[in-house]
């Protein structure tokens, strides 16, 4: 009797131990950075602007640089090791770096080893990173003659190289998803057009060649995961509507066609979706459509404006900036696909922005 009463008790403590666990893992809460959902974001909340990283269940939040300077445009390294951001605190905009490193029995993050790596006399803006995280290509802004050239480094920011060269505005540079070419904005002739740079010949191609209205690339993942389209905004017919084209810049097709705006559309990561920013419900909504321009859904449906949205990796949620809880309050919300379990992450009266999401996978 007494070794069946044992023998019950802990078939009764392994059940209990089970659910246990089960239930810590329906809140979502988990012990391990690469497996729980991370956003690194630009805050205003210590009255200048610093670089704050929060799992997107709210519980930790970590205060990443500390600086009385402006701090912001983050970029994270593929990999997950690594932050790139732009500062001030040397008297003009350049670009550092930072090793992330997860830490204090996993409670928050740390950013190590701050390093300027431009050390440039001119202002060093929007880095991104390369698919293996080796290189970064950035726009640097030349006050003497207003001029804008998208340049690449090694991400330790040796090998600096003038990729454009060229008089006007050149920005907002990203890498194909092979690494093997670039694509950037231009302004060219009182318009801006999307150009294509070959890394590994040097070939510029002006992918576009509009002739009456701009052409503009989203900040986000302008590019198919195959490397094989671009989705982009254009003016062309009156208005900006959301066209595709093949990264040689045939086969231009317009996807939507209304009245209202709809821009900043970026591909998900399995290339089948697209979400974008439209105005066509009288202000700034979250709308998804497959890759050929059907199926339009608004997702954030809400009277306040909400717009930047960016596919979190996994697929599965999608996050984007907000004012619905006032004003002048920029948030940042995820969202389900499906427009449900729309969740404020940062949830401050002080203005949260320019967000990138930590990429999932193990160390």
């Amino acid at each position: 009797m007494k070794h069946q009463w044992i023998q019950r008790v802990g078939v009764l403590g392994l059940v209990f131990f089970s659910f246990f666990l089960e239930s810590c893992n329906n809140t979502g809460v988990t012990e391990d950075p690469y497996i729980d959902p991370h956003i690194i974001f630009t805050s205003r909340r210590w009255w200048n602007y610093d670089i704050f990283i929060a799992d997107v269940y709210g519980g930790h939040m970590t205060h990443l640089t500390k600086n009385k300077w402006l701090d912001f445009n983050p970029a994270v390294s593929p990999d997950g090791s690594k932050l790139a951001f732009v500062s001030d605190r040397d008297g003009n905009r350049e670009i550092y770096t930072v090793d992330l490193v997860w830490m204090d029995g996993y409670t928050q993050w740390e950013g190590r080893s701050l390093t300027n790596i431009t050390h440039s006399p001119q202002h060093d803006w929007t880095p991104k990173f390369s698919p293996t995280s080796e290189k970064i290509v950035y726009t640097t802004y030349f006050p003497e003659n207003d001029n804008y050239d998208v340049f690449v480094m090694n991400a330790d920011g040796s090998n600096k190289t003038n990729i454009t060269n060229s008089p006007g505005y050149d920005k907002y540079p990203q890498f194909s998803p092979d690494g093997s070419f670039i694509i950037y904005q231009a302004w060219q002739k009182g318009k801006m057009e999307i150009y294509f740079s070959n890394l590994l010949d040097g070939n510029i191609i002006n992918l576009t060649r509009n002739t009456t209205a701009h052409d503009i690339i989203s900040h986000g993942n302008a590019i198919s995961p195959d490397g094989q389209t671009i989705v982009f905004t254009s003016e062309r017919d009156g208005n900006r509507n959301i066209y595709v084209m093949n990264t040689d810049g045939t086969e231009q097709t317009q996807l939507t066609d209304h009245s209202a705006h709809d821009y900043e559309p970026v591909f998900s990561p399995d290339g089948l979706s697209i979400v974008f920013t439209s105005e066509r419900d009288g202000n700034k909504e979250i709308y998804i459509m497959n890759n050929e321009g059907k199926n339009l859904t608004n997702l954030s449906n809400n009277s306040a404006h909400d717009w930047n949205p960016r596919y979190y990796p996994d697929n599965r949620k999608i996050v984007f900036q907000s004012l619905r809880d006032g004003p002048s309050n920029w948030e940042i919300y995820m969202m389900n696909l499906n427009g449900s379990g729309q969740t404020n992450l940062t949830n401050h009266p002080r203005t949260d922005y320019s967000f990138v999401v930590l990429p999932l996978q193990n160390p």
